[in-house]
């Protein structure tokens, strides 16, 4: 019986969303009530096809034995052939006396419920009848597909198989069957629709209708059984269980009123059922209807006493959620927003001016409200209210049980915002010993939610053990669990759970209508699936509620999710406050405007006081996690942050730590903002409870997932001397058993090895090298002497470090293992390019690179010292070769991690034959079409377009070698070979001029003097009009020009073009924004060094330089987007005006950017560019 009062809750449930539909059948007419002395009753199928039968086969009507019946649709259409559609009409308008009964109180009680739609394939007109007796509700019948335009604004009564007396045709045969849904296609739309939409509680209805069997086949064919709605199938007889088998496969629930009343005859069954549907929907409506909003008006007129004792009413009759349904939710938000601090300018009468007391009852009615409907106090009403409670100290009670509540929510609410001076003068304001057990709870769990926020507490732990809790509380053990559940003491969270479980089950046995511990069993059955869903092995063991009301922990959350994904505006005020993290917190204008921030904040406030955290272990709330952040990092960047470091996910750290958000702080503000950190790192290395970086238990767990990208973005305007610090700290770390649970603290390494200054890394390289080589299974720690950039001149290093470094690189050469062998030959051949290696220990490293073997270490070995290992430059081209014939295969998109960089590398100092130059190019050709067939696979789109430049690189070096050595006489063969690529080139860069220019430039010089005219005349006009990718390409062919030393000024015509290459580039830098500079500007990067440097428009330049600087300062107002596009172009920048400076040019405004290099408030990528180096 159990099971089926579920099904019935189902279906209560739905009626009060408006998802539930009923399909009356034949069965339901046979409880109408007779009205004449006539003996006619409604037949059912099977009569009404022994009527058919009887008609049809007169002769062997009587004997049984002959009876047999196709089809009862079959039957019916025999009749139709036989004596035509007047006579079948008559058989079924006598079979079914529509005229001869009336409604029955059954019919009253269905209709009286909140179905969304009512489908009948009934002819008779009992349901229509019905509806003029219904007052509460109103029906629109539909009789035919005509009447369903403009039929939905109110329920319907769909007469699906026509209507008596007249609206034909009656479905009965197999022909009116097979072409109802061409004839009848806006019908079979609307069930199907229905079907799709709703749960649907068939009453009287066989569920063997043709019909009605197409149709839900049709959604099990598109949706599967699995993600269809449920079907209830009522029966007031008894089903036998083969029968319910087969409904069940067809997705059709049987409700056995049989079995729930066995007592009881088919009417008294139904009456019953319809009663207790009557009664959940009422209980629920009661519930809905905690207050009405149309009975509540407030406005800018309404006096703030009248506001009060609507809060005050409000509050008194709240039923006790522990969450709100949804739908009150809405109203709840309805009645706030009428109320927003934010519009209370308009409001006439203003609460300052009011008594002290009547602004005490008024903020008590109002916080008390905001803490029932799940609302956190938004600044500009903590503030408020926080500075009238100054204001008027003295004049009240502060023991008075409305003034400590106040101070209890203001004390929430600056723990939410981070106001940590506010929060300690508020703390004492609350006399503990002065209040109730439920508000010391709150009290005590706010101040752990505090040592959590600011980090300041060791061991949150024995906080929480120390929590004296009464042993029949059952909500703040919840609280209690959730906590420990956060700092990775999962058994003993789960035990508290399975506590209290037991009791609020208890509670709701004695009275399962209560709406607290319903929404309260909800919760802990939510988070104690959560930590089973943590323990892969209990996947199976999950729990069930047992609560009856229709509170859904899952629902309302995807509710709230939902609701998120719409985004909001955010608005920018004038106040800033620094707070102890990176971003601004803006206390002016939260506004009613911005709906998806007023949800983001319910929805946190909604997981605090449901006890769900986003992360426990590896279980995740990720629908609604990053919108949330998204929405709420403006305003409260503190309780976001916590919310990332408990989930340790860095999607959302542009949020807080963007280039925008550091461009505003100075770097004394970025150093005490780092330092905390660091404290935060140093708290949370101590509390480390996995074992493994992959595991996660706990909020130090996590945390240590994203706390090294943080300050590694922090670095970047951090002083040497907290740079300093980190290294320190971080060095401790690397060094220990815990490092590998450190992710990301790779880019930190990186970053640290980067900020620095060439002459700081000088005076620092000793510290670098006492990191770990080593690196573990699964560890994401990479040595960071890697990142150190090579120095013009090499580092000079103390000879004790230096002996310390090469005995421990020979120890793990020599006895390590293979891993530990290959990431010390790494840090051995870095060595070499950062210090000067002794003769002994250089032999040394040749000796172990050439005992490895491999063709990596044989390369490296040349580029260490190229004349001894000259033999190597042949290998590093055969090699290559391989690697372009690997690319180049049609059948599949190659996956190696390799370039043909060190091809491009030696090919200055290659001596290569004419084969040698005709594979290369053969091969060349084929990997171009290879990469223009792949060129649409978005997968691949980086390595395709590296290959593609690569490739023009080693193109552009070979024919450069030979003008270089004056070598170039070319076959036909060979020119035919180069034709052909370009073509390829230009194909793949969409018929880029540029190509053609690189092309005729190359080709042409081989055969003319330096001095010559007429070059280019194709293209010269196309020239002008240069796109991004045209930018790209010409940089790296004056990128190959430089490293050649082949300079413009050595060929007329080159002179010329580059000479309006530079025009061009500075004409484009002076008159577009940062989005499309950065092109232009690594372009004339390339055209100065190769000495191209025209007066005038270099003048332009030096003329628009405060311009460009001022257009590359980030502002508060950019995107992150804009911001980082801002910095790369002041970065390119501040190394052009470099090339202009060591020219000798002292412009003014040359020797700006040089004092802008040495501003503490730009970033360390500026700071980093020495002009006097």
């Amino acid at each position: 019986m159990g099971e089926f009062m579920d099904y019935i809750k189902e279906i209560a449930d739905a009626l009060n969303n408006n998802h539930a539909v009923a399909m009356i059948g034949a069965g339901f007419s046979k409880n109408a009530v007779k009205t004449t002395s006539s003996d006619k009753y409604f037949k059912n199928w099977n009569e009404l096809s022994d009527e058919f039968y009887n008609l049809i086969y007169k002769d062997i009507k009587n004997d049984e034995s002959k009876k047999f019946y196709y089809s009862s649709t079959l039957l019916a259409q025999e009749v139709e052939i036989s004596f035509g559609r007047t006579k079948l009409d008559t058989i079924l308008k006598d079979s079914i006396p529509d005229k001869d009964y009336s409604p029955s109180n059954l019919h009253k009680d269905l209709l009286n419920l909140s179905w969304r739609d009512v489908f009948t394939t009934n002819y008779d007109t009992l349901l229509e009848r019905t509806a003029d007796m219904v007052t509460d509700r109103r029906y629109n019948v539909v009789l035919n597909q005509e009447d369903l335009v403009n039929s939905n604004d109110a329920p319907r009564i769909i007469k699906l198989h026509g209507s008596f007396p007249s609206q034909r045709p009656f479905i009965i045969t197999e022909e009116d069957y097979r072409t109802y849904p061409k004839r009848f296609a806006a019908m079979v739309n609307t069930v199907q629709q229905a079907l799709l939409e709703n749960i649907f509680c068939m009453i009287g209805f066989s569920c063997e209708d043709p019909n009605f069997l197409n149709w839900i086949g049709w959604i099990h064919d598109n949706l599967g059984k699995s993600s269809s709605q449920k079907l209830y199938m009522v029966s007031v007889e008894s089903v036998n269980e083969a029968r319910q088998k087969m409904l069940f496969d067809k997705n059709i629930i049987v409700i056995d009123l049989v079995t729930m009343y066995p007592e009881k005859n088919a009417e008294e069954r139904l009456t019953l059922f319809f009663k207790k549907l009557m009664e959940l929907t009422s209980e629920s409506k009661r519930k809905n209807d905690w207050f009405d909003l149309k009975n509540i008006h407030i406005d800018e007129d309404t006096p703030i006493e009248e506001k009060t004792h609507i809060l005050k009413s409000l509050n008194k009759t709240y039923p006790g959620w522990l969450f709100l349904p949804w739908k009150i939710k809405l109203k709840a938000n309805a009645i706030l927003n009428q109320l927003l601090e934010e519009y209370s300018f308009l409001d006439k009468e203003k609460l300052e001016d009011l008594s002290i007391d009547k602004q005490i009852d008024y903020m008590y009615e109002y916080l008390s409200f905001l803490d029932i409907v799940g609302r956190p106090v938004i600044s500009n009403t903590a503030y408020k209210y926080w500075e009238i409670l100054n204001n008027k100290n003295g004049c009240f009670d502060q023991t008075s049980n409305q003034i400590q509540y106040i101070y209890l929510q203001l004390l929430r609410a600056f723990r939410e915002l981070a106001d940590w001076e506010k929060y300690d003068v508020c703390r004492k304001m609350i006399k503990e010993e002065s209040l109730e057990y439920e508000r010391k709870q709150f009290l005590y769990s706010n101040d752990w939610w505090m040592r959590l926020y600011r980090f300041t507490d060791d061991n949150l732990v024995e906080t929480l053990n120390k929590w004296q809790l009464a042993s029949d509380d059952l909500y703040w053990p919840s609280i209690q669990s959730s906590m420990y559940a956060i700092v990775g003491e999962i058994d003993k969270s789960e035990q508290i759970l399975c506590e209290i479980l037991p009791k609020i089950r208890k509670k709701l046995t004695l009275n399962s209508k209560d709406v607290f511990y319903s929404s309260l069993e909800e919760s802990v059955v939510s988070l104690l699936n959560f930590i089973k869903k943590g323990r892969w092995h209990d996947f199976s063991k999950l729990e069930r509620t047992w609560q009856s009301e229709s509170l859904n922990w899952a629902d309302e959350n995807q509710n709230f999710c939902y609701q998120l994904n719409e985004q909001s505006t955010k608005r920018h005020t004038n106040e800033r406050r620094v707070n102890f993290d990176l971003s601004v917190t803006y206390v002016s204008y939260e506004g009613y405007g911005h709906k998806s921030f007023y949800y983001a904040l319910d929805y946190l406030r909604f997981l605090e006081k449901t006890a769900h955290p986003f992360r426990v272990q590896f279980v995740v709330n990720k629908d609604g996690f990053h919108n949330a952040i998204n929405n709420l990092c403006y305003f409260y960047p503190n309780w976001c942050l916590i919310q990332m470091l408990i989930v340790g996910d860095n999607k959302e750290l542009d949020s807080l730590f963007a280039r925008k958000t550091l461009c505003k702080f100075t770097q004394d503000e970025v150093d005490e903002i780092t330092k905390e950190y660091l404290r935060i790192l140093l708290n949370v290395s101590k509390n480390i409870k996995s074992k493994s970086g992959f595991w996660t238990k706990s909020l130090y767990d996590s945390a240590a997932h994203i706390l090294p990208e943080i300050i590694s973005r922090l670095c970047t305007k951090c002083s040497v001397t907290i740079l300093d610090d980190i290294l320190n700290e971080i060095l401790i770390i690397c060094s220990s058993n815990i490092r590998e649970n450190f992710k990301n603290i790779s880019l930190l390494l990186r970053t640290l090895a980067r900020v620095y200054t060439t002459n700081e890394i000088e005076e620092r390289i000793d510290i670098f090298l006492k990191f770990p080589i080593n690196i573990r299974r699964n560890d994401e720690y990479c040595d960071p002497v890697r990142y150190i950039k090579i120095p013009n001149k090499k580092y000079k290093i103390n000879v004790n470090s230096y002996q310390n470094q090469m005995s421990m690189l020979r120890q793990y050469i020599e006895q390590g293992t293979d891993k530990e062998e290959l990431n010390s030959l790494d840090r051995f051949i870095k060595l070499s390019y950062l210090i000067d290696l002794q003769e002994v220990d250089r032999e040394y490293l040749y000796h172990a690179l050439s005992e490895n073997g491999s063709e990596d270490c044989q390369e490296i070995l040349y580029f260490l010292d190229k004349e001894r290992f000259a033999s190597s430059k042949r290998k590093i081209f055969e090699n290559t070769i391989e690697l372009i014939k690997l690319d180049s295969r049609k059948n599949y998109m190659a996956g190696h991690v390799q370039t043909y960089s060190n091809l491009i590398d030696i090919l200055p100092e290659c001596t290569l034959s004419k084969e040698d130059f005709s594979s290369l190019f053969i091969e060349m050709i084929k990997l171009l079409e290879k990469n223009i067939e792949w060129k649409t696979n978005s997968t691949s789109k980086f390595e395709i377009e590296e290959r593609t430049s690569q490739s023009l690189q080693i193109a552009i070096g070979l024919l450069l070698l030979k003008i270089k050595n004056d070598q170039m006489t070319l076959s036909s063969e060979e020119l035919d070979l180069l034709t052909k690529y370009f073509e390829k080139l230009k194909e793949y860069y969409q018929n880029s001029h540029v190509i053609d220019f690189i092309a005729n430039f190359l080709v042409s010089m081989g055969y003319r003097n330096k001095k010559s005219t007429n070059m280019f005349t194709q293209s010269n006009d196309c020239l002008w009009e240069l796109k991004d990718i045209d930018f790209k390409l010409l940089t790296n062919f004056y990128n190959e020009l430089n490293r050649y030393h082949i300079y413009s000024n050595d060929f007329d015509d080159l002179k010329k073009y580059s000479n309006k290459f530079y025009q061009m580039t500075i004409y484009r830098i002076v008159n577009v924004d940062c989005n499309y500079m950065l092109p232009a500007l690594k372009l004339l990067e390339s055209l100065l060094l190769n000495h191209v440097m025209p007066q005038t428009e270099t003048k332009r330049l030096f003329f628009n330089l405060p311009g460009l600087m001022k257009l590359t300062t980030i502002n508060s107002t950019d995107s992150e987007k804009d911001a980082r596009n801002k910095l790369n172009c002041r970065i390119q920048l501040c190394k052009i005006v470099k090339l202009y400076y060591k020219q000798g040019r002292k412009h003014k405004n040359i020797l700006a950017w040089k004092e802008l290099t040495k501003d503490s408030k730009e970033f360390s990528e500026i700071r980093r560019i020495d002009f006097d180096e």
